[in-house]
């Protein structure tokens, strides 16, 4: 091998790193009290819908909430953009039960998957 190819191996295995390290410490960006449950997984899913305690809805962890009522333009929108119609729910622990089988209702009248947030037992 070259010797000048040498540093830059070792560079890109720096850069591999750190990315791996920051990626790992990136969150949603919504701040939700998920439940607890000990049939938890790690899926990623491209859109995130959040209900905070307060009614308040948030499209893939954005800072500003939206309104109920532009929340299925938005989403058919978002999901017109995805392979896999999978639409991944981090409700709050103190939101209603009925918001939440509201959005359930809303995904399976468009087909798509659902899945819910919550943290791990321990």
């Amino acid at each position: 091998m070259n010797a000048g190819m040498s540093s830059m191996t070792d560079l890109v295995f720096l850069l591999l790193i750190f990315f791996i390290i920051i990626s790992t410490l990136v969150s949603n960006g919504v701040n939700v009290d998920l439940p607890s449950s000990k049939g938890t997984t790690s899926v990623t899913s491209n859109l995130t819908v959040s209900i905070k305690a307060d009614g308040s809805y948030y499209l893939n962890g954005s800072a500003t909430s939206i309104n109920r009522s532009d929340l299925e333009p938005k989403l058919q929108a978002e999901m017109d953009k995805q392979n896999e119609k999978i639409l991944y729910l981090q409700v709050d622990q103190a939101v209603p039960t009925g918001q939440t089988v509201e959005l359930i209702g809303l995904a399976k009248a468009n087909q798509w998957k659902v899945m819910l947030g919550a943290n791990p037992m321990k």
